[in-house]
């Protein structure tokens, strides 16, 4: 099982831009509803935002589709699964955009419709919190084939699942309104940000289906 130079660093990239896309994204958009009396005077601002958040669904698209080739070849069953369950993540978040996009309809007058920004606001966190769901169930089984190929030192994929079930625990919690979810989220963003590195400073092992086997 090979993985080229390239194809690494683009993944380890993938992993990582997410972080300053939807960071970044959130951001933007956070300051501006923060202030929904002044909407209309921060549109640029506020899509700007939203675009950032809409690229982050692209990213994570790009890991779906760049892991596949490498998980296909022990595990096809599972390499699908990652793939979908990716493209799900991106398609949840992209409807809290659209969310999003729907108050900045409502421009200058927000501030007047509170029930209907408020749930909007709230279409927007449902969707976050689905999404995370998705990643983390997703995920675990993505991670146990990483351990299983032996692609990554053995710790860091066992990190990863134990991770990706704590982020869908904590936004099942945050949806029944307790506020966990970022704390539970910790373990399973170090792992992004450490497989991120480690693919784009080290690579990916190489190991025949004899050995991994």
């Amino acid at each position: 099982m090979n993985i080229s130079r390239l194809h690494s660093r683009s993944l380890g990239a993938l992993f990582l831009l997410p972080f300053f896309a939807y960071g970044i994204g959130t951001a933007l958009v956070t300051s501006v509803l923060n202030e929904p009396e002044h909407l209309a005077g921060q549109r640029t601002l506020f899509v700007g935002g939203a675009l950032l958040l809409l690229l982050n669904s692209l990213f994570v698209v790009g890991i779906g589709v760049l892991f596949f080739p490498i998980l296909r070849e022990r595990s096809p069953g599972i390499a699908v699964a990652y793939v979908c369950t990716r493209v799900m993540e991106a398609l949840t978040l992209i409807v809290g955009v659209v969310f999003l996009l729907c108050i900045l309809e409502l421009g200058d007058s927000a501030q007047g419709q509170a029930p209907l920004f408020q749930l909007l606001s709230k279409g927007n966190f449902w969707a976050y919190q689905l999404a995370m769901i998705i990643l983390g169930v997703g995920s675990v089984a993505f991670c146990l084939s990483l351990y299983r190929s032996r692609l990554l030192p053995s710790w860091l994929p066992l990190v990863g699942a134990a991770g990706y079930g704590l982020l869908a625990l904590g936004s099942v919690l945050e949806l029944f309104g307790l506020p966990w979810g970022i704390l539970f989220s910790g373990p399973g963003g170090l792992f992004e940000l450490v497989l991120g590195g480690w693919l784009i400073a080290r690579g990916g092992r190489t190991v025949t289906p004899s050995v991994a086997a």
